[in-house]
């Protein structure tokens, strides 16, 4: 993931947030729909949100599901600080947020439960990278759900109102990864992305506005589960 992922969202964090908590479509009950059946996730389960921005998800589903773990990762400072006061401000010990890298995350091996992403590869271009480390955290069992925006000019909206109020104040971006070297996936890219893993089980479907992948590991047979504990995340 480049340098510039951090510095463009620095620069109008709030903006950002404005847009994913108000603006950008929420897929809660898909999600939760493909995660997990009608119960939800097991007491116990950890769930993680890869470039959790404010920490939408995160904090959703640790209000859902209080007897679960929910934490988020994202590389920009000041998004993870509006993650915490998010958490705090509605009162969910659950959660965490943890600044970190998705394409090297501070997670030891097979001891996450499910995985949520949304949006996040418009930003990164080392896709295969983080699923890989996704592939890597999820216990045997688990699984991933992926949304990425199909339209452009919406997915690059929220991005060019960013550069122009950076403009306004002063600041204008110069590195914005977003818009030059990442993007918007095709189909086709998008399904290689998701297949560059040895998921046993994965299903690829689009709405017209956005595309979803639900990716899942394989079970072994007579092994414990590996459940979350605190200690479980070591920030760089």
């Amino acid at each position: 993931m480049e340098n510039g992922y951090a510095s463009s969202f620095e620069q109008c964090s709030w903006f950002y947030a404005v847009c994913r908590v108000h603006l950008f479509r929420d897929h809660t009950r898909l999600i939760a729909q493909s995660l997990w059946s009608g119960d939800g996730p097991a007491a116990g389960a950890h769930i993680l949100e890869l470039g959790c921005g404010p920490g939408f998800y995160t904090c959703r589903f640790a209000q859902l599901f209080p007897r679960i773990m929910a934490t988020g990762i994202d590389l920009s400072p000041k998004l993870i600080r509006r993650a915490r006061l998010r958490a705090k401000n509605l009162d969910l010990p659950n959660c965490n947020f943890v600044e970190a890298n998705a394409c090297a995350l501070p997670l030891i091996k097979e001891s996450i439960d499910a995985v949520v992403i949304s949006r996040l590869f418009l930003a990164v271009t080392d896709r295969s990278e983080v699923l890989s480390e996704v592939f890597r955290v999820l216990r045997p069992g688990g699984k991933c759900f992926i949304a990425e925006p199909i339209s452009p000019l919406r997915a690059y909206m929220p991005f060019r109102c960013m550069q122009l109020l950076n403009t306004l104040a002063g600041k204008p971006s110069t590195n914005c990864p977003e818009l030059r070297s990442a993007g918007v996936m095709t189909h086709e890219s998008f399904a290689a992305m998701v297949r560059s893993q040895p998921w046993t089980t994965s299903s690829l479907e689009d709405d017209g506005r956005y595309q979803y992948a639900v990716c899942g590991k394989a079970a072994l047979a007579n092994n414990a589960e590996n459940r979350w504990r605190f200690d479980d995340l070591h920030p760089a």
